[in-house]
């Protein structure tokens, strides 16, 4: 009897302490997914409350009248993209959760046309901080397989990322190159710029969660843009630029013909 009794305590301090641990596990994957989600719709969301902001200028300015309606229209219809950015990555995410196989659609997605909409909506972001960014094109379109939001997702945070090194150099010193070309059956994007660079200390675990050299950052960012391209087929890499700076490479399956 004592045996018995004693068995069944065990195995309840087990089960107890398996529900325990389930329990935190659920928590840290809901916590990992809030800090995911936060992530994602910062950018899109800072670059409305921007355009918004800039909109709200040009109609305070009294020193020019009529308005502009120019640069009001472009700054709504950035807001307006960007609100649209923000709602395409919580569809994506809704998918995700409803189905594991529904939240990527794969389809043909034409890198260059995705750098000239990132360059576009970025365009504040970039005359902020003096920088005009170069973009080397292959001869002909780069047509890769993935899903439009997350390449978008990608391009967009490495821009913003590139940028956000240059604040830290002087202006005459800022470049930020990005090349498009196919190697093999993979489409590319080397996005370069010539900021601080990588610590050689930090580069094995730039890709980390929670893992950032930027004080502030929460370091989800670079995890996520290399989970999304791993879901497309394709993967993301970053080296030394030298003599200064870093270089991210996305490269994702050409579409077939």
């Amino acid at each position: 009897m004592v045996a018995a009794w004693w068995r069944q305590r065990i195995a309840r301090r087990r089960a107890e302490e398996l529900l325990r641990l389930g329990q935190v596990a659920r928590l840290n994957t809901l916590g990992e997914l809030a800090a995911g989600i936060a992530h994602e719709l910062n950018q899109p969301l800072t670059a409305v409350l921007a355009s918004t902001q800039a909109a709200r200028r040009l109609l305070a300015d009294e020193d020019h009248d009529p308005v502009d309606t120019r640069l009001l229209r472009q700054a709504l219809d950035q807001a307006a993209a960007q609100a649209r950015r923000a709602s395409e990555v919580l569809r994506r995410l809704r998918r995700s959760v409803e189905r594991p196989d529904a939240g990527r659609v794969m389809q043909p997605v034409a890198l260059d046309v995705v750098v000239a909409d990132t360059l576009h909506l970025l365009e504040p972001e970039s005359a902020r901080r003096a920088v005009v960014p170069q973009v080397l094109a292959a001869a002909a379109p780069v047509v890769v397989q993935g899903d439009a939001v997350a390449v978008q997702q990608i391009v967009h945070n490495l821009v913003m990322n590139a940028l956000q090194a240059l604040e830290q150099v002087d202006a005459d010193g800022r470049r930020l190159v990005l090349t498009l070309d196919t190697d093999g059956d993979a489409g590319r994007l080397r996005v370069t710029d010539t900021g601080p660079g990588i610590p050689a200390d930090a580069l094995p675990r730039l890709f980390e969660p929670f893992f950032t050299t930027r004080p502030g950052g929460l370091g989800l960012g670079l995890s996520l843009c290399e989970s999304l391209a791993q879901g497309m087929g394709g993967g993301l890499a970053a080296e030394a630029n030298p003599p200064r700076g870093a270089c991210f490479t996305l490269r994702l399956p050409l579409m077939s013909e």
